[in-house]
């Protein structure tokens, strides 16, 4: 069984898009969104980390963001590098807690759908930390306590 208690060590075991997010251009968020892994993994849940753990109202923690797509995400690097919130949130993490990488899974392991899966992780994390992401904007209806891996 997977709980809130495994969920902070998941991330670590996932997959990795090749490269980091280290300055705020639409170039940096393309070669990491535009890597042919990225362009191969579909149906997934994915992590924005930060390089640095973040303090949160109970403990820390390094994911910045907890999200799903069904499809690739490079369409987003030019909103993620200029528009004036993105602008002002990246260039904040990168300068105070270093470069982004992502890290993915296939959602299946953790959920019936994708948004499930989604959610059940943002369930985890708010579990540990009373609270979601920093960045996601998203919260959930799921109140699963543990899932069967």
């Amino acid at each position: 069984m997977i709980t809130k208690h495994e969920f902070p060590f998941l991330a670590s075991e996932f997959e990795r898009l090749p490269g980091r997010i280290d300055e705020l251009s639409k170039v940096s968020f393309e070669n990491v969104y535009g890597s042919e892994t990225a362009a191969q993994a579909k149906n997934i849940i994915y992590f924005f980390l930060s390089s640095k753990p973040i303090p949160r109202l109970n403990g820390v923690s390094r994911i910045l963001y907890i999200g799903q797509t069904k499809t690739r995400y490079f369409r987003h690097a030019n909103l993620h590098a200029t528009s004036k919130a993105n602008f002002l949130k990246f260039d904040m993490i990168i300068r105070n807690y270093g470069p982004i990488e992502i890290a993915f899974c296939d959602y299946r392991k953790f959920g019936d759908t994708l948004l499930g899966a989604e959610g059940q992780f943002l369930w985890w994390y708010f579990q540990n930390h009373g609270e979601y992401p920093p960045i996601n904007y998203t919260k959930t209806k799921v109140r699963t306590d543990a899932v069967s891996a």
